[in-house]
């Protein structure tokens, strides 16, 4: 992936915005295939809640990548979890 940190407020949010991908070593980020999602968001916001942190996902997902994100998702914020959890 090529993407870019759009928005950073420590221990608050974050949000990276999308561009292109590597292929071969050289990134893309003009080619059709890119074009159809270029742009596309991926925020994280922590949330401090009676002494817990929730953590809330939004993402702008083509529909071609919805089923595919659906399986890694669960899997991500489980290993998330499993890490900021560690003591």
């Amino acid at each position: 992936m090529v993407s870019r940190i759009k928005e950073n407020r420590l221990y608050e949010y974050i949000s990276i915005e999308h561009l292109g991908v590597v292929n071969d070593g050289k990134e893309d980020t003009t080619s059709e295939a890119v074009k159809q999602w270029a742009g596309s968001l991926e925020n994280y916001t922590l949330k401090e809640s009676k002494g817990k942190t929730e953590l809330l996902v939004d993402m702008d997902i083509n529909d071609d990548y919805k089923e595919m994100f659906e399986g890694m998702w669960p899997k991500a914020l489980q290993k998330l979890k499993e890490v900021a959890e560690k003591k």
